[in-house]
């Protein structure tokens, strides 16, 4: 977690169980070989059935490596991060 960006599938829906009000938007994110991770899709489709439950609006975005262009690297160690969900909060 940075300031009011969260990253992360995992981090993101513990957040959304902990302080779902706090959230503005949900960015989820995947590349074409995104697309036969059974696991991940999983994981979106609970997290879009949050939102919704929750007024929470999606944002999709179907390149990862421009949208971790965008938020830069991670602070901690520069490892890459999970940027498949983001969550901005307020």
């Amino acid at each position: 977690r940075r300031g009011c960006l969260t990253a992360g599938v995992y981090e993101s829906a513990k957040l959304m169980n902990v302080d779902p009000d706090n959230v503005a938007f949900c960015v989820l994110a995947t590349d074409e070989e995104d697309e036969g991770d059974i696991a991940l899709q999983i994981h979106f489709t609970l997290i879009q059935a949050f939102c919704c439950e929750n007024d929470i609006d999606i944002v999709r975005v179907n390149d990862v490596a421009k949208l971790a262009a965008i938020v830069g690297p991670s602070e901690e160690s520069g490892e890459p991060r999970d940027l498949h969900c983001i969550l901005i909060t307020v």
